[in-house]
């Protein structure tokens, strides 16, 4: 018995001295990594992302989760090296560089970017972090609920739709992507019409129940009943219809408007190396495809394929090429006197 024990007992500490060889193999052991994230899908990032990505590196990630004004404001505030990677949609990141908070990359570390749809690759320009998701704007109705039906963004100026909209805040990630979406509503031009685009704004006014800065909040209201009609993005509509599958999705017919979002290395970071080796693992067939499976996030990726049923709320395919996406730089030189306007009209949110 003495010396079985004795055996059990080498083979104990031969396993826990090859379990630590193996910690000692691991390429970033010890480091820790601080992303700046959003607040929503945290269990499925972690199953999808963080848990595997931590396994394979032996680093630690440490999630920071909010909404993206929030968050601009805190990498903003931030010590250097506070941040390591940001991962926001594409007005915020625009912010952010303005700030001087987003540093570049070296985009040969990326192993998986050729994989992608071109205009994912570097939607600020080279040497800036990749999109890993697409989105596109659209019209979500209950039709148990709705006194209309609802092809495109003219018709939310339906006299019967008085207090039954959502719409979003034009400081929110969807919120000039709507802008633009009314001006082709009325044949307007964002920066040459913003006060003719303004003047219908407040003509939808009495239609509107809230102007939102929470998707999600947004989606429990039209849950509760509190509102029919909700101004989204196509992510937030997988979310709503898990609640009820007769929500209607709408592509309005003024056009597909849409965006990104993005990821990118915050300036001062003190694992850039790291960081790099993430924002490619977020780029692999294997989280794009888990990501998408799991009605998180579109695929950025051109060789991940989808079943219909998967595929029916993303932006996904052809359907890339048909989005509209907004020059940034011009949202972000007009977006303080849009919001004023908004403001003025709506009330400060």
């Amino acid at each position: 018995m003495k010396k079985l024990c004795t055996l059990l007992l080498c083979l104990v500490l031969a396993l826990s001295l090859a379990g630590l060889a193996v910690a000692d193999d691991l390429p970033y052991a010890g480091q820790t990594l601080t992303i700046s994230t959003f607040a929503f899908n945290a269990e499925l990032l972690q199953k999808n992302i963080y848990d595997p990505f931590m396994a394979m590196t032996g680093c630690t990630i440490v999630a920071d989760g909010a909404s993206n004004a929030v968050r601009v404001s805190k990498i903003a505030e931030a010590a250097e090296g506070e941040y390591d990677v940001v991962i926001i949609g594409d007005m915020f990141v625009k912010q952010l560089m303005a700030e001087g908070k987003i540093d570049t990359l070296d985009a040969e570390k990326l192993t998986n970017l050729s994989a992608l749809y071109e205009n994912a690759k570097a939607p600020m320009g080279e040497g800036y972090g990749p999109a890993y998701t697409f989105n596109r704007l659209g019209i979500v109705y209950d039709p148990a609920a709705c006194p209309v039906e609802i092809k495109s963004f003219a018709d939310l100026w339906n006299p019967e739709l008085a207090d039954y909209i959502a719409i979003p805040a034009i400081t929110n990630t969807s919120g000039p992507l709507f802008y633009y979406g009314v001006a082709a509503a009325f044949g307007l031009t964002p920066g040459e019409d913003d006060a003719a685009i303004f003047a219908k704004l407040a003509e939808l006014k009495p239609n509107v129940k809230s102007t939102y800065t929470s998707a999600n909040n947004t989606i429990t209201m039209l849950n509760q009943g509190e509102v029919a009609v909700a101004v989204l993005l196509d992510y937030s509509y997988t979310t709503a219809k898990s609640a009820n599958p007769d929500y209607v999705w709408v592509n309005p017919a003024e056009g597909m408007y849409g965006g990104y979002n993005m990821l990118n290395i915050v300036t001062g970071s003190k694992n850039k190396e790291l960081a790099e080796a993430f924002i490619d693992y977020y780029l692999s067939y294997d989280v794009q495809y888990a990501e998408a499976m799991d009605g998180v996030d579109s695929p950025v990726r051109t060789d991940v394929e989808l079943d219909a049923e998967h595929a029916q709320n993303f932006t996904y395919g052809e359907m890339v090429d048909q989005l509209i996406l907004p020059d940034w730089d011009f949202v972000t030189e007009h977006l303080p006197s849009w919001t004023e306007q908004w403001n003025e009209t709506f009330g400060v949110q």
